[in-house]
């Protein structure tokens, strides 16, 4: 049979052990927690030993240093670091556009050397050739009256680019021998 307990106003007296017990379930999660954040504040120190030792070497910190004064520490390298880096930032966007507006100024030179280099067919030796803001070229052309010649298709090219050509042909004579014609030519372009 069963005790049963019919008095109404008793009242409920707690034992020593459930008192224990008690407390110790309510302490539990709050030990927890504090072994929890220590365990990730280790964990979070060590991985920035282990992810940043070049730093932590160069300026000597230690482990034992205090959290906040670690991170006020870091804090300040990390800020030297994106100052150093804008200013390197800073460079590099410099000489890009350096790089840029160099390889615009000479992209007609480029373009005329290439056109140079592809005619094979002629021989020609170039007496004087200035580039600056204007373009100066006077050469020499043993050419094949059939074909076109060099410095006609260089006209070409400096019209393409935006030049006002003036070219004047200064020696246009038959060669005896091979069927060719020599020529001295002198042309100027301006923008």
């Amino acid at each position: 049979m069963e005790r049963i307990n019919l008095f109404r106003y008793k009242k409920p007296i707690l034992k020593l052990s459930s008192f224990l017990t008690l407390m110790f379930a309510l302490l539990l999660p709050v030990l927890a927690m504090r072994f929890t954040l220590e365990f990730y504040k280790r964990s979070m120190i060590d991985s920035i030993y282990s992810s940043h030792g070049g730093i932590i070497e160069k300026y000597r910190i230690a482990r034992s240093v205090p959290l906040p004064s670690f991170l006020s520490t870091l804090d300040a390298i990390n800020s030297q670091l994106v100052q150093t880096s804008k200013r390197l930032q800073t460079q590099i966007d410099y000489l890009e556009s350096h790089i840029k507006t160099f390889n615009e100024r000479m992209e007609p030179l480029g373009s005329i050397l290439r056109n140079l280099q592809t005619n094979d067919r002629n021989w020609v030796v170039l007496r004087e050739f200035v580039y600056t803001d204007s373009v100066k070229i006077v050469l020499y052309e043993l050419y094949d009256p059939s074909t076109t010649k060099t410095s006609d298709q260089l006209e070409k090219v400096l019209i393409n680019l935006g030049y006002k050509v003036t070219k004047s042909s200064e020696h246009d004579a038959p060669m005896a021998f091979l069927g060719k014609r020599i020529s001295s030519v002198s042309m100027e372009g301006r923008r």
